[in-house]
């Protein structure tokens, strides 16, 4: 075969593969938009016991109010910050508030240990607190462990809406669902950017609510950290048999899910509609890492696509979950697709990609559900006219920032690079900071 057939072939196989990506894509979205919510079953069980799990570093300027929060709102649940050897006043100010509240404890990491990721922060510490429940004489399958990030907020309808669910006993985790606070600073030319990409943030973590109820229906729920939930008994089991619940990779959260899902056929994961509330990234170059982190944590993944295939699941719960793990890659073959058309063009041919036809036919289906998804959106939070428009103004900044994430994920990648960039926290207004009381 001349060299050149064996380029047509490759490009040919470029655009088929990004065409099927591109249609797997479109049917998720479009099948997670039509389908309604399941009801939720069970009676909320008043028996289980919550363990809120807080890995910081660095938080001085947020992790008082999240206490705070938590305290308030779920007044019987035991608080745990885990201290990954901060620098700032972060330690101190969590040993103030442990000082005059005996539901809020402290952990601290030291090096060599600490500065290792949250995934090993989270199996360090989860070990020393079930080693402590069991000599209370605690019962592990009553115990529920909550990951929630330093600016986490939970809404008063979380903790009722995880007794129902996980009054199944074989449920062994949850993720509720997440919402972005918006920034209250005036809107400016310099801060336009930033409120865009807040927005975005917010509509994204819409559309994933609804791919998670649709994930639910066969219980493959992803587990993202911030409002992941997990009962002890199964985290005991794990650490019993020395594999760590968190895999040592960037996307430890979503992982720890793959885990839960292979350790026994019977597990499941739940879906809860009450949300976590975090700050969303302002920043361009900071969202751009963000994802790229998340990119290179999904990449590093695709070693269990081979269990997924040889352990016992429904078919569709391997399809979603093979189609997460491969989508970095296959979105990379997207954009080699669209970068060969310089070659192309020499070769005086047209990708199937962008043939006008094919084109046109993605670019309608594209648009029609951005903008299905920002109509719902926009019925659920009551957007007025120039918040809608502002919402769709902000879709190309958005998807900018992704593509910027991409190459970046791959270099990290490949050249082996796993350094943790942890999202930066800011002082919100009403909030101490780094001020003790």
């Amino acid at each position: 075969m001349k060299p050149l057939d064996l380029l047509r072939g490759f490009l040919t196989f470029l655009d088929l593969s990004g065409l099927l990506m591109l249609g797997l894509y479109f049917l998720q979205m479009i099948v997670a938009a039509l389908l309604p919510a399941p009801r939720r079953q069970g009676v909320p069980d008043e028996s289980l016991r919550f363990t809120f799990l807080i890995p910081a570093l660095n938080e001085a300027q947020v992790i008082g109010e999240t206490v705070r929060n938590l305290r308030a709102t779920v007044p019987d649940a035991r608080i745990v910050v885990i201290d990954d050897a901060s620098e700032d006043a972060t330690a101190a100010l969590v040993q103030e508030l442990a000082a005059r509240d005996p539901q809020v404890s402290l952990l601290r990491r030291a090096f060599p240990e600490a500065r290792e990721g949250k995934g090993k922060a989270l199996n360090w510490a989860v070990s020393r607190v079930i080693a402590e429940r069991e000599q209370e004489g605690a019962d592990l399958r009553r115990e529920i462990f909550v990951v929630v990030d330093a600016d986490g907020r939970v809404t008063p309808e979380l903790i009722p809406e995880a007794r129902r669910a996980l009054s199944d006993p074989d449920v062994m985790g949850a993720q509720a669902r997440v919402r972005i606070r918006p920034s209250v600073t005036r809107l400016t030319p310099r801060t336009v950017i930033g409120r865009m990409l807040e927005q975005q943030q917010d509509l994204e973590f819409f559309i994933v609510r609804h791919v998670q109820l649709l994930r639910q229906r066969w219980h493959s729920v992803g587990l993202f950290g911030n409002g992941q939930f997990m009962r002890a008994s199964y985290l005991a089991g794990q650490l019993a048999r020395g594999v760590a619940p968190w895999p040592d990779c960037l996307s430890e959260d979503f992982a720890s899910g793959l885990e839960m899902r292979l350790a026994r056929r019977q597990n499941r994961m739940a879906f809860l509609e009450s949300a976590v509330t975090q700050q969303g990234l302002p920043d361009l170059h900071r969202f751009s890492r963000q994802r790229a982190r998340w990119t290179q944590g999904t990449m590093q993944c695709a070693p269990y696509l081979p269990r997924l295939w040889r352990s016992p699941m429904p078919l569709l719960a391997r399809l979603d979950l093979t189609y997460f793990v491969i989508s970095p890659w296959m979105n990379g073959v997207i954009v080699t697709s669209l970068l060969m058309q310089p070659v192309r063009w020499l070769m005086g041919t047209q990708g199937l990609v962008l043939d006008a036809t094919v084109s046109l036919i993605i670019t309608v289906i594209n648009i029609g559900l951005q903008l299905q998804w920002i109509a719902r959106y926009q019925l659920e939070n009551r957007l007025s006219a120039g918040r809608v428009l502002f919402t769709l103004a902000s879709l190309p900044v958005y998807g900018f920032a992704l593509f910027l994430s991409l190459p970046m994920a791959y270099k990290h990648y490949f050249t082996g690079r796993r350094t943790w960039d942890k999202s930066l926290r800011h002082a919100e207004p009403g909030e101490l900071g780094t001020s003790a009381d």
